[in-house]
């Protein structure tokens, strides 16, 4: 079955979809749970379209992507004045998201003392933006996603109890694509078809032997994983149909990798005007080279790079807040 972006034909998938599709009709919170890449966002938005609430905004807050000390002000707005360069008032994601959904990714990064902030709009459906006193009623519904095990965060005191049980009153488990090895092949034609339309080349489909490598690879990375690894096929096919070595180039050895990461950089600094990139821009190009070897795979490249998922959040900038 197809629905918008939405491709299952796996029974673990279609559960999932219909279990999004029986609570949709309800106001109630929901908790996404999964691995990283398997699409809680995409469930979340389909619960959205398929609610009362589809003529309302969707609005999509990844609790991983920004720092804590600008989370707040991200979240409820601010009036003019409440710190120093608030020198206008700003409507915060909550706000945005009257009468319809706001969808907080990675919930299980949000910090203890934002926690019970939350916890208090749930309870009392009213928000207050800094610097401001009077209270604001708002009408959304939250749905939260989390790759991680909130009842061993909340074992281990560092996520409050009161909002798991809040958030927690419809679970949804989205399975991995290990778990749903029939949608493999259904999903890499529709990323086909697609990164073929973006880049205006004719690519029919798959070849029988990587029809066969695709679905003998572990993607831990998920559908994320499977859909970057054929979007770069598609560039680097030279005939009608994709074959094993367009979806797995060989290794480079340890000397080419660094040649090209040093001819990537390179490059990089000679597009630039001035010639000389800030620390802060070179940081942020090398992120994106590293996501780019590790497929998009976030939590793997910060391990890679001895950061954590906030700080490498940080580090691309704000236009990767959504991801």
């Amino acid at each position: 079955m197809e629905s918008g972006d939405i491709i299952a034909e796996s029974p673990a998938f279609i559960s999932a979809l219909s279990l999004a599709r029986k609570v949709a009709e309800s106001c109630s919170n929901v908790l996404i749970t999964g691995e990283s890449g398997t699409g809680k966002e995409v469930i979340a938005k389909f619960i959205h379209s398929q609610s009362p609430r589809n003529s309302r905004s969707f609005v999509a807050l990844n609790c991983a992507a920004i720092p804590d000390n600008l989370l707040e002000s991200e979240l409820f707005g601010y009036a003019r004045g409440a710190f120093t360069g608030a020198h206008n008032s700003k409507t915060g994601l909550l706000e945005e998201a009257e009468g319809g959904t706001l969808f907080l990714d990675e919930i299980a990064d949000l910090d203890i003392s934002l926690q019970a902030k939350l916890l208090r709009v749930l309870q009392e459906r009213k928000i207050k933006r800094l610097g401001e006193n009077n209270l604001r009623p708002i009408n959304i519904r939250v749905i939260a996603a989390t790759h991680e095990n909130l009842n061993r965060a909340v074992h281990t005191k560092k996520f409050r109890e009161d909002l798991f049980f809040r958030l927690n009153v419809i679970s949804i488990n989205v399975p991995s694509l290990r778990e749903r090895r029939e949608d493999i092949l259904p999903l890499a034609t529709h990323f086909i078809r697609k990164f073929s339309t973006i880049n205006a080349k004719t690519i029919f489909g798959l070849t029988p032997a990587a029809n066969d490598y695709l679905l003998k690879e572990s993607w831990q990375g998920n559908v994320r994983e499977l859909e970057n690894r054929i979007e770069r096929a598609v560039v680097l096919a030279l005939n009608s149909h994709i074959d094993v070595e367009d979806l797995h180039p060989q290794a480079m050895s340890l000397t080419q990798q660094k040649r090209n990461t040093i001819g990537f950089l390179r490059d990089k600094v000679n597009e630039c005007p001035s010639k000389i990139l800030s620390i802060d821009d070179m940081n942020r190009l090398y992120i994106e080279y590293a996501l780019s070897l590790n497929n998009g795979a976030k939590e793997k490249t910060a391990r890679d790079l001895g950061i954590d998922r906030k700080t490498l959040y940080r580090k691309l900038g704000k236009r990767h807040h959504t991801l």
